[in-house]
């Protein structure tokens, strides 16, 4: 099965709704558009939360016709730009196996076989997903707009994001797209990734 390893590195900011079809018209006008598809992320840890006590974050993406199974490692977070590693295998099965991913990318004494027997889905993230591609002196950035829920022990949360993904190039065109919305629109940056919302409103629920 096949394995590819990235440093993901993105700008995540957060759209109010009264931002979403200015922000998708100017990106018609300064990008070109991809497509549209629809998303489903499950989010998996042990009764304990044994992922998220090392900042791990494992989920099943699905979408019309595909399926992968990604871990994300913790990265660096600096207001809206995230880098994270970030691996992903093909999904066949309704649970990740861990043992598909690199045995070096674990915290020591980590027994990827039993960790995985234990595995629970812990929270769902559905979302529809805009694309477009903005190239640049040999830069490509994946620009897209996240709308959907997080659903959690009961609980649900409205989702509201853009996101530039450096997909290739530099850092430095990455940060003049940034700079181009900015001068356009109020963006908030969004600190939190959707696995870390996710985490909060389960705790939130549990709680409740």
């Amino acid at each position: 099965m096949s394995n590819t390893q990235s440093i993901e590195i993105e700008l995540k900011y957060v759209l109010m709704p009264e931002q979403l079809v200015k922000t998708a018209a100017w990106l018609d006008d300064n990008a070109m558009f991809v497509g549209q598809k629809h998303l489903e992320n499950l989010y998996f840890d042990t009764p304990e939360g044994l992922l998220n006590k090392h900042r791990i974050g494992l989920r099943i993406r699905r979408w019309p016709g595909g399926a992968e199974q990604t871990v994300k490692l913790a990265g660096v977070v600096d207001g809206a730009m995230s880098q994270r590693p970030e691996f992903n295998v093909p999904a066949t099965q309704a649970v990740p196996d861990l043992e598909q991913f690199p045995a070096d990318i674990w915290p020591a004494n980590f027994e990827t076989k039993a960790v995985t027997a234990r595995l629970q889905l812990q929270f769902e993230v559905s979302f529809d997903r805009r694309y477009w591609l903005f190239e640049k002196d040999g830069t490509q950035i994946e620009v897209s707009i996240d709308e959907g829920k997080i659903h959690a022990g009961g609980k649900q949360e409205s989702i509201s994001e853009l996101e530039l993904e450096l997909k290739q190039g530099s850092e430095e065109t990455l940060t003049y797209f940034a700079d181009l919305l900015h001068q356009h629109f109020e963006l908030q940056a969004g600190e939190k990734s959707k696995a870390q919302r996710g985490y909060e409103l389960l705790l939130s629920a549990n709680e409740s």
